[in-house]
């Protein structure tokens, strides 16, 4: 299982890789009992870019990568996060109502 300080280290690297205007966990680790199977997943919410969705989390996978707990990283801007989790089908809907806001840039 993954502790509440590799959670908080994750946290403090993905501010400093990232700037992050939000960072959410969800998942088990936000809404359930996680056992030792569970991947942490991280949603992180940045002002704007040009990079594709896929390739915005290879700044994360650098980041934690010492850390050696699995982790999932999702990386949005505000704008595409803010249109997702209006649609109540979405995964970014449940982070929004569900997740648990860990960071809260300025």
């Amino acid at each position: 299982m993954i502790s509440k300080e590799i959670i908080q280290e994750a946290m403090q690297r993905l501010v400093q890789a990232y700037k992050p205007l939000e960072i959410y966990i969800y998942g088990k680790y936000a809404w359930g009992t996680p056992d030792e199977d569970d991947d942490l997943n991280i949603l992180v919410i940045i002002e704007s870019s040009d990079e594709k969705v896929y390739k915005r989390g290879d700044l994360a996978f650098k980041a934690l990568l010492s850390l050696e707990a699995p982790t999932n990283v999702t990386v949005f801007t505000k704008q595409e996060f803010d249109t997702f989790s209006q649609d109540v089908t979405s995964r970014a809907y449940e982070i929004k109502t569900r997740g648990k806001k860990i960071y809260a840039g300025l």
